[in-house]
């Protein structure tokens, strides 16, 4: 929204200085000499903004490109990987990487968003949710900076139907994973496994989980899914879409 902004006021200028300029040149307007040079500098400026801008938007055009086809390669082969070592279909996984970022406008606030995925397109729509640390099995991952697996499934089959209350009140923690119950009737039959293993960032002073990379299997996956080889993968998964610059 803010760049649209910024091109329709540049557009809008850059159409007065044209327009005062024409006037000028047909001798319609009288400007003083100085509203003149404005003009010219004004257009000058637009000009020179508008190559820098095109140049350094086909840069990062191409940054993202590259990295878009890095983490492709990334996911894709873990997922691969994952059959391998597991015999599970490839088309009935699937194979996420978030990122925590924060909001400009509540800066004291942070999302996890999606950024890269490799999935196969016979496997279900995903929920509306805006995931956070602390909130459904990749937000607990992030915020425990461990390794987390469910069987939603399996812990669906186990408390449904549940009121409002009953969420709210008897169900445990590791079974409301920080959703409130409006948002567990959203996610509800979306997934069944999901393994998610956090990117830690440990160049700095403290260890921070900066996203997660998170697996998302068939029900009754979780034994084959939950194993220390799949860990490794995601593992690896993760260090990787951490290099910098990627």
């Amino acid at each position: 929204m803010t760049r649209l902004l910024i091109k329709i006021l540049a557009a809008v200028v850059a159409a007065a200085v044209g327009v005062g300029l024409a006037l000028q040149g047909a001798e319609v307007w009288a400007p003083s000499d100085a509203v003149v040079v404005s003009l010219i500098i004004s257009a000058a400026v637009l000009a020179a903004g508008s190559t820098a801008g095109s140049a350094i938007a086909e840069f990062r055009a191409r940054q993202i490109g590259a990295r878009r086809e890095f983490a492709d390669r990334v996911l894709t082969g873990t997922l691969w990987a994952v059959v391998d070592a597991t015999g599970l279909d490839f088309r009935a996984l699937g194979l996420a990487a978030y990122r925590v970022r924060r909001l400009w406008w509540r800066p004291w606030r942070s999302e996890l968003a999606r950024v890269y995925r490799v999935r196969s397109q016979y496997r279900l729509a995903a929920s509306g949710i805006t995931w956070t640390p602390g909130k459904g099995v990749v937000g607990v991952c992030v915020a425990q900076q461990q390794v987390v697996a469910k069987d939603l499934r399996m812990i669906d089959a186990a408390i449904w139907p549940c009121t409002e209350t009953e969420w709210d009140t008897v169900a445990p923690p590791d079974v409301r994973l920080g959703l409130t119950y409006t948002e567990y009737l959203e996610v509800r039959g979306k997934y069944d496994v999901v393994v998610a293993a956090p990117i830690l960032d440990v160049s700095g002073s403290a260890t921070r989980a900066v996203g997660c990379v998170a697996l998302d299997g068939p029900a009754g996956s979780l034994d084959k899914l939950d194993a220390d080889e799949i860990h490794s993968l995601l593992d690896s998964a993760a260090q990787n879409l951490l290099v910098p610059g990627r």
